[in-house]
């Protein structure tokens, strides 16, 4: 099982390799160390100085806290590096954690760029990011998109339900999440803890959205965590990589992580879009409000919005936001999938609330 990464002190200290949550069954997620990342940047300055961005004077370091995957995270640091020769230190750990961290350095911030972590949560944690209209986010679709420019979304992927089918039956293969309520699951199911995990946080809050029979949804809630029998893992990976491993019959995780092993040929692995409806929440890029290199954040965040760059998105098993760009990739079309009408930023405004009650009721309250 993948341990979540202890953060890395960044205060003078080169990248000493990117890993992260994102499962490594796929064959792009290799991970590079810095020694190789620096001469390939270094390289690419030599081979292309006409290719570069202006970068602002003075300025040539930029910090990224993410909790993205490392295979996209790599493609996109790397990339940027030859384009403009900034220097890019990472810090990688859950998106809960980062934020945060964001939050508790707010009087004197080391972050620059906040990328990967869902839009609900980055609103949550909005009083800490400044706010920046790039001139690519005309070109992102409006609902994933803050109205106060505080964030946007780079890339999305539908929550669902993932299975082991050399442990589920055919004819038990559930249809929905109403399948996750019954006692015949328990102790077989995994799920990442919400009040660490912002990916576990919207399924959460999908959940609350779909189930809602007049109790807002937490009823069904109270049963989940019944079925779950203390299965509540510290990493987002930890679920998934469980389920692919045996070690769990079922979970419920964003649409990329199940595709990974589906892409590299896992066989025993399944899907499942929930009959209840579900939600696509954007993960987003912000900047650090008052951060250490400002102007290079913006040019970051022009960066991963461009044509380009989220043209390549769903090679990395995610769905860019751009409207101007045709679909890609092996997705089930978006159209046959049922959507609830899921308010991410209502998600982000209740969240104290809803976790509280999510602890409350893990703890027998």
């Amino acid at each position: 099982m993948k341990r979540l990464l202890a953060m890395l002190l960044i205060m003078g200290i080169s990248v000493a390799g990117i890993t992260g949550c994102g499962d490594k069954a796929s064959p792009k997620d290799g991970g590079a160390d810095s020694q190789t990342q620096e001469e390939n940047t270094k390289e690419g300055q030599d081979a292309a100085p006409d290719k570069q961005a202006e970068v602002p004077a003075g300025s040539n370091e930029l910090v990224l806290y993410s909790p993205a995957p490392e295979g996209l995270l790599n493609m996109i640091i790397q990339e940027f590096q030859d384009e403009t020769g900034i220097k890019v230190e990472l810090v990688q750990a859950g998106s809960g954690e980062l934020l945060t961290r964001i939050q508790s350095e707010s009087a004197n911030p080391l972050a620059d760029v906040m990328f990967g972590g869902g839009a609900e949560s980055m609103e949550a944690y909005k009083e800490y990011l400044e706010a920046y209209e790039s001139p690519e986010a005309a070109n992102v679709n409006a609902e994933y998109r803050s109205s106060e420019n505080l964030w946007t979304g780079v890339f999305v992927s539908p929550t669902v339900i993932m299975y082991n089918k050399n442990l589920v039956a055919e004819e038990d293969v559930p249809t929905g999440w109403a399948s996750f309520a019954d006692e015949k699951w328990k102790g077989k199911l995994a799920f990442a803890d919400p009040t660490s995990s912002g990916s576990a946080y919207t399924t959460l809050s999908i959940l609350l959205a779909s189930m809602d029979n007049g109790d807002g949804g937490w009823d069904y809630i109270r049963s989940y965590v019944n079925a779950l029998d203390g299965n509540i893992l510290s990493s987002s990976s930890a679920p998934h990589k469980g389920v692919s491993d045996g070690e769990y019959y079922m979970c419920i995780t964003p649409e990329e992580s199940v595709l990974q092993y589906i892409e590299a040929g896992a066989e025993n692995i399944g899907i499942i879009y929930p009959e209840e409806g579900t939600g696509a929440v954007p993960s987003a890029v912000g900047i650090v409000k008052n951060g250490p290199n400002t102007e290079n954040a913006k040019l970051f965040v022009d960066f991963v919005l461009s044509k380009e760059v989220q043209g390549k998105i769903p090679e990395y098993l995610y769905r860019h936001v751009r409207s101007d760009i045709e679909a890609s990739g092996d997705f089930k079309p978006l159209n046959d999938i049922l959507m609830e009408n899921y308010d991410f930023l209502a998600a982000s405004e209740n969240k104290e609330a809803n976790i509280k009650q999510w602890n409350d009721i893990v703890i027998g309250k």
